[in-house]
């Protein structure tokens, strides 16, 4: 069962107007492929206004976003939700408080169906818009995404 909210905090990033919205802030790992995996999920899918990979960056440290299409999100810890996603499989739907973004939050697996993070995928939205289509859309993304990640260590490389 899916749980749809109105929120203004998942996902919540627009478009920046300036070029330092593709820059990671200083001192930030960087995970290159991770990073091309985000980029190619908006290339393939043009509409879509943001995607965010959140793992694990080393077994005993929190999860954080690894990579992000609006990458001036990197480097920041995941929430809750993020968390919460990631150990439980159960997505989470949520309409933005402004009515015209969707996130679509689901848990990250590699090739092998384990768990390793999660997905934070930003679609925009209309209201009446068939909520369900996205859902089953942004699983269909998350399954190819899986399908090139052999393992954890591999996408953090």
């Amino acid at each position: 069962m899916l749980r749809i909210l109105m929120t203004a905090g998942l996902l919540a990033f627009l478009p920046a107007a300036h070029a330092s919205a593709r820059r990671s802030p200083p001192g930030v790992a960087h995970f290159p492929r991770a990073q091309a995996l985000a980029d190619d999920v908006v290339r393939r899918n043009p509409d879509m206004l943001d995607v965010i990979l959140h793992a694990s960056p080393r077994p005993d440290a929190p999860n954080i976003v690894i990579a992000a299409h609006l990458t001036h999100a990197n480097g920041e810890a995941s929430g809750d939700d993020d968390i919460g996603v990631a150990r439980t499989g159960a997505p989470l739907v949520e309409v933005q408080k402004d009515g015209v973004r969707l996130g679509i939050l689901l848990q990250l697996r590699d090739a092998r169906g384990n768990a390793i993070g999660a997905v934070g995928l930003m679609f925009p939205y209309t209201s009446g818009e068939d909520v369900e289509a996205v859902v089953r859309r942004a699983f269909a993304i998350r399954d190819s995404l899986a399908l090139r990640i052999p393992s954890r260590a591999a996408l953090l490389d």
